[in-house]
């Protein structure tokens, strides 16, 4: 049933991203489910927010899990001489996501907006008004047609957005204008209704999208992921990359008014491509995909799984590792290394293993740590501490807590969790040597309040993620964010203080 399948998609999310980042355990499980629901008939938008929330939870099982435990463990280091764990987080963190898991699937997810049109039985999303740009063939039947008669022969989903001037721009014009030979316009339609548009009326993709024919080209759905090389590039940058493997037919994304051509429009995160491919079963397709940090929504024709050997071997080296870790036999950095020496070893990582890193993180949380740095050398740390410690004479630890946590909490949901654990664990730490109190509980009470962003789809990528493949709005993540951020409050506090107090 439904709900057996969301609270099972639901524990598998939150177990991987304990151990792999959210953002890659979202990644990974979004597609499958997203193929299920096409299997089953059922509403994506039933599952996608709680799956994201529950890869969010999972982050918090230990130090791995999100960027912000990294970062809170080194604070810890710096303030006490010892970092935390590697399971350390785990008794708060299991407590939060389980019962966080266990409210979503009992009670929450009727907090969840479910749209009636996400519902597609034919498509794996209900992608409608997709981005094209479409050239008037010569011999087109269109030719002398006014705008106007576009929709109506297209259809009330078909809208014209404007005709593609000598600057390269894209001018709106009124509906009433004659369509003339070698005009470039620029539409909003479905992607099963565009053939039937190009046929009916005698358009092609512009040619400076497509450099082959389209009839020797396969579709295929792919989503921009927060670590994409695409993410603030154009279609040049794509092109150039791609050559001749992929070629962009179409663009999709939530909410927005394109007003602009679609080689001009910078790609962004959640942005969904429609791609054209020469061959969807060929390796170099799949890695020019992969090596481009797009997530295929068609799952089942892109995504590779390796044999149960290998499967096996590397479950048992991440095991291994992963001990070694929870005994103190050896540094994480290390075991983590030899790990991915092994997985090399029997090739289940390529030669080109770096472009598996997700350099964006790596670049990011080297750049944070120096602005925390800043902030604790300029004193503006201690001052904010000193100002709250004296605001707060007389409070009691439980009350500190609270508000250290839920200040974090509403940072996190208007800036990325990492800057949120850069700017407020030296804050916190500060907080707890003026009230004369161990750093601990104030940096976990951080480590918990950076990863709670469910009231926004900005707050996370994984909520980023979601937002389009679930047809969600803007407005729709507090109502069940808001609630599961209170129950987290409710479990966290006295687990904080029953363990490191």
């Amino acid at each position: 049933t439904q709900n057996q399948y969301l609270i099972i998609i639901m524990i598998v999310a939150a177990f991987l991203s304990s151990f792999m980042n959210n953002i890659g355990a979202m990644a990974l499980l979004l597609p499958i489910t997203l193929s299920l629901c096409q299997k089953m008939e059922w509403n994506p938008s039933k599952f996608l927010m709680p799956l994201a929330f529950a890869s969010i939870l999972g982050g918090m099982n230990t130090v791995i899990g999100t960027p912000p435990n990294i970062i809170i463990a080194q604070y810890r280091q710096e303030y006490t001489g010892v970092a935390f764990n590697f399971f350390d987080y785990s008794f708060v963190g299991l407590a939060v996501s389980i019962l966080g898991v266990l409210f979503i699937a009992l009670i929450g997810f009727r907090f969840v907006k479910v749209r009636d049109n996400a519902n597609d039985s034919t498509r794996l999303i209900d992608l409608k008004n997709y981005l094209f740009e479409v050239t008037v063939k010569e011999d087109s039947k269109a030719i002398g047609m006014r705008l106007s008669e576009i929709k109506k022969i297209s259809g009330p989903e078909t809208e014209v957005l404007g005709v593609v001037n000598e600057t390269g721009g894209v001018s709106r014009v009124s509906m009433d204008k004659k369509i003339q030979p070698g005009q470039i316009l620029v539409i909003k339609t479905s992607p099963d209704d565009i053939s039937t548009i190009q046929e009916s009326l005698g358009f092609e993709i512009a040619d400076d999208l497509v450099t082959v024919k389209e009839s020797d080209l396969a579709e295929i759905e792919v989503m921009v992921t927060a670590g994409s090389r695409l993410v603030g590039r154009k279609h040049e940058f794509l092109k150039r990359l791609a050559s001749d493997d992929l070629a962009l037919l179409g663009l999709w994304r939530q909410g927005a008014k394109f007003r602009t051509r679609l080689a001009r429009e910078a790609f962004k995160i959640g942005d969904v491509l429609l791609l054209g491919v020469r061959t969807i079963d060929d390796e170099g397709v799949k890695e020019r995909i992969k090596h481009l940090g797009l997530m295929p929504l068609m799952e089942r024709e892109l995504q590779t799984i390796p044999s149960r050997s290998r499967l096996l071997k590397s479950l048992v080296f991440f095991g291994l590792a992963i001990g070694l870790i929870a005994f103190n036999v050896i540094n994480i950095v290390v075991a983590f290394l030899l790990c991915v020496i092994a997985f090399i070893s029997i090739k289940v990582l390529n030669g080109n293993l770096y472009r598996n890193i997700e350099w964006p993180v790596v670049v990011m949380l080297a750049a944070m740590i120096p602005v925390g740095q800043a902030l604790e050398t300029s004193g503006i740390s201690l001052s904010i501490a000193n100002f709250i410690s004296s605001s707060t004479a007389g409070m009691a630890l439980p009350w500190l807590i609270l508000m250290v946590l839920v200040i974090t909490m509403f940072v996190s949901d208007i800036v990325n969790n990492a800057a949120t654990a850069v700017i407020m664990a030296p804050i916190a730490a500060n907080l707890a040597l003026q009230v004369g109190q161990p750093v601990e509980p104030f940096l976990m009470a951080v480590a918990v309040g950076a990863s709670c962003a469910f009231l926004s789809p900005i707050g996370h990528q994984c909520n980023t993620l979601v937002m389009a493949p679930g047809n969600y709005k803007f407005g729709d993540y507090w109502r069940l964010g808001l609630p599961l951020e209170c129950v987290i409050v409710a479990i966290s506090i006295p687990m904080i203080l029953f363990v490191w107090t």
